[in-house]
């Protein structure tokens, strides 16, 4: 009996270590990602065939046959485990390999085939039952794989007899053996059962560890991206105050003070060391406060800079908690600026329209001044002659200064018709050759013969071309040429004045068409203001060239095709002030 007992032993072990080795090989070669595939299909159906045939042939080589002639095989277990966890093609393979082997054994052993070729007779039974197998709880494949157990026991016992070589009498003694095997067999395959489970929860476990965690990174990749995309400069503290995280603008804030710092370095630093913040207390208690779950918002001045900063609570729902904070910063430098800029704006746009209205006002009585004076002038002697002239000069003075501010001051509709820009130079070119004369000097036209004809406000290209032509003239000494040319480049038609007078500095050309900036004597500094004024109601551009000593050169450029709709004047006299 001990020997049985022993035998039985032998083989429940044999026809577990099936599923051992199974479980013990996908672990493996899940944790090093030796192969891959999903639970059934892939590499792990080589692995259940390399274990489950092993395990039948070696219950098969060491089965023992009792006196009363009844072996002792469990290979059924690891065969019904190989068809039931494998697919078809693997059953078949794992089937037919295994009697083949079996058949050899049992020639090798001189052991009956009758004997060890019983679970092979199932094998049909077996495919038949796959499915439910699969899709059952535990409990039911435990129950399926101990049923073929059983029955397979029961062939072993009733063979002998249905081939009429044992007698019923002989065989009753044999009866204690065959429970003591089925016993052991239903154990073995509940235990095998039970690790083959236990190895493919693994699996599915591990898989979904892997899956889930391959997700949170992509996910946690595309918040990162978001978070560098962003224009704030962000930054996240742990309950410590310590930097966790921070996207690449706050990085290149906190390069102000370390060029070279990485994010690595700048990570478990406290956060009173970002851009020199610490020195503000309010900081300090926003960012407490923030600790203590509530979110709050301030300005943040940080000369030169000026930021929008919003302290938030970071929380653990699960816990009900606050495990950290989120400092937001929204640089507002320039939003400052342009507040402030837009602040003087408008008052300087109130001034201008209060002097505009009074130096409207102020005409009226100049005029009435001037009517008088030059009846006092008729009615006076010759010799004060001298003196009313001169004060008739600096009253048209004034008022040429006025009318030049109010030109410049309007914010009027602009008229504008097709006409040739040739035709407004001709037109003006007798009173041009008047002052030049005068001056002794000349003019010279280069006018392009095909230039398109454009959408302008004739009254204002005359005051264009005559502030120009006049103030080239008064650079120029005697014998200076005033040149006078137009072409077409592209979109554009050019025009432009050019003088061999001794140029213009530098250092002042950015100044030329600020209002009130002059160079002259008797100048207002508001002609060229007004120039740019013009032009810039036509859509276009006017630069200058001015080389020391080789003359100055304006150039107009306006575009050819204009939208055919009338335009408010987009250039006051404060937005001149501004540039």
């Amino acid at each position: 009996m001990l020997i049985e007992l022993k035998e039985s032993v032998l083989q429940v072990l044999l026809a577990v270590i099936s599923a051992g080795f199974f479980s013990i090989l996908t672990d493996y070669g899940d944790k090093k990602k030796a192969w891959g595939g999903k639970l059934l299909p892939g590499p792990n159906q080589g692995i259940l065939y390399l274990c489950c045939l092993p395990a039948i042939l070696l219950c098969s080589l060491f089965q023992y046959q009792s006196p009363y002639g009844l072996p002792s095989n469990l290979g059924i277990i690891p065969l019904a485990v190989g068809v039931m966890y494998g697919r078809r093609r693997t059953a078949f393979a794992l089937a037919a390999s295994a009697l083949m082997g079996v058949l050899i054994i049992a020639q090798l052993t001189q052991m009956s085939a009758m004997y060890v070729g019983t679970g092979f007779i199932l094998f049909p039974f077996m495919l038949l039952h796959v499915k439910f197998f699969q899709r059952g709880a535990l409990s039911d494949k435990k129950l399926l794989i101990s049923a073929y157990v059983v029955v397979d026991m029961l062939f072993k016992a009733l063979f002998p007899l249905l081939w009429g070589k044992q007698d019923v009498w002989v065989y009753i003694p044999d009866l204690l053996t065959t429970l003591w095997n089925i016993a052991a067999g239903v154990l073995a395959s509940f235990t095998v059962v039970s690790l083959m489970h236990n190895a493919f929860e693994k699996l599915a476990l591990r898989r979904d560890v892997s899956e889930f965690t391959s997700k949170y990174l992509i996910e946690a990749d595309k918040l990162r991206q978001v978070m560098d995309l962003m224009p704030l400069s962000l930054v996240t503290l742990d309950s410590e105050e310590r930097v966790i995280h921070m996207n690449k603008t706050m990085l290149e804030l906190y390069r102000d003070f370390d060029p070279f710092i990485t994010l690595p370095e700048v990570v478990g630093r406290p956060w009173t060391s970002l851009y020199d913040f610490n020195t503000s207390s309010v900081i300090s208690e926003r960012v407490a406060k923030a600790l203590q779950g509530e979110a709050s918002a301030d300005f943040i001045n940080a000369p030169p800079k000026v930021f929008f900063c919003s302290f938030l609570p970071m929380r653990d729902k699960q816990a009900n908690k606050t495990t950290g904070a989120v400092i937001a910063l929204q640089d507002i430098t320039e939003l400052e600026t342009l507040r402030s800029e837009l602040g003087n704006f408008e008052r300087l746009s109130l001034v201008g329209q209060m002097a505009a209205g009074i130096t409207h006002e102020i005409r009226n009585p100049m005029a009435v001044v001037r009517g008088f004076l030059q009846l006092m002038r008729e009615k006076s002697p010759d010799s004060l002659g001298h003196y009313y002239r001169i004060v008739m000069e600096e009253l048209d003075r004034a008022n040429g200064i006025i009318n030049d501010f109010l030109s410049l001051a309007q914010n009027r509709i602009v008229e504008k018709e097709q006409c040739h820009l040739h035709d407004i130079i001709r037109e003006l070119t007798p009173l041009l050759w008047a002052d030049a004369n005068l001056r002794g000097q000349t003019i010279e036209l280069n006018l392009e013969d095909h230039v398109t004809m454009l959408h302008l406000n004739p009254k204002e290209m005359k005051q264009l071309l005559l502030n120009l032509s006049r103030n080239a003239m008064e650079a120029m000494g005697e014998k200076g040429v005033l040149t006078i040319s137009t072409h077409e480049e592209g979109d554009f038609v050019e025009m432009e004045v050019k003088d061999t007078g001794p140029g213009i500095p530098q250092n002042q050309l950015e100044k030329l068409f600020q209002p009130f900036y002059t160079t002259k004597t008797k100048g207002t500094g508001l002609g060229l203001a007004l120039c740019q004024s013009i032009v810039e109601r036509h859509h276009g551009t006017i630069a200058v060239d001015s080389v020391e000593g080789m003359g100055t050169q304006f150039r107009v450029r306006l575009r050819r095709t204009i939208p055919d709709y009338r335009d408010h004047s987009e250039a006051s006299v404060m937005n001149s002030i501004q540039k």
